[in-house]
């Protein structure tokens, strides 16, 4: 066998692996989305790759300097407020810039933010169109203003290990969000 045959046999298998992977989830989940994200650390994963555990996504941009560290403070603070429990949860921030957050921008902001890796996890959509889709299954909204600045909704939402959305808070204060805390909380409850 070529290795081009192979190849082109192991693609098609893939392919219809990943369909039967995403509809081994319910119809309102966001892990059924095929957007691709890059890292960091410059992995390559699907929102599906994150199932499993519970996670606080929202989207974000790197140079902004209101509500982004605002949005990220408050995460910050959810976990602590949480205490052990928060272990089991997983952060993910992604960029609604992917012209200018590549992996290595994403990186420093990392370390900036003294963001463990372990539990936070920053990304960046391949192109707009990619980052278009995903805020509008978040159902946050963007547009670019003058200067390199983009207005936003600030928007944390909780997905639960299937990807459905169990909570949202729109809150935009440092200070945990009460009810949103308890929805952590109730989802931390569960069995899965």
């Amino acid at each position: 066998m070529s290795i081009h045959r192979y190849l082109a046999g192991l693609l098609v298998a893939l392919a219809v692996a990943s369909g039967a992977h995403a509809a081994n989830f319910p119809s309102a989940s966001l892990y059924r989305l095929d957007t691709v994200l890059t890292d960091s650390h410059e992995s390559r994963f699907t929102l599906a790759d994150m199932a499993g555990a519970p996670v606080l996504v929202t989207m974000f941009y790197g140079d902004c300097s209101s509500a982004c560290p605002v949005v990220i403070e408050a995460l910050k603070r959810t976990l602590d407020a949480l205490g052990p429990e928060a272990g089991r949860l997983r952060v993910l921030l992604v960029s609604l810039d992917p012209l200018r957050d590549d992996p290595r921008a994403l990186a420093r902001l990392a370390r900036k933010q003294r963001l463990d890796s372990g539990r936070w996890r920053l990304a960046v959509p391949q192109d707009e169109t990619q980052t278009r889709r995903l805020a509008a299954a978040l159902n946050i909204r963007y547009r670019a203003l003058t200067g390199g600045e983009i207005g936003h909704t600030a928007r944390i939402t909780l997905l639960g290990p299937d990807g459905t959305v169990r909570a949202v808070s729109t809150r935009l204060e440092v200070e945990p969000d009460p009810a949103f805390l308890d929805s952590i909380r109730a989802l931390l409850a569960e069995r899965f």
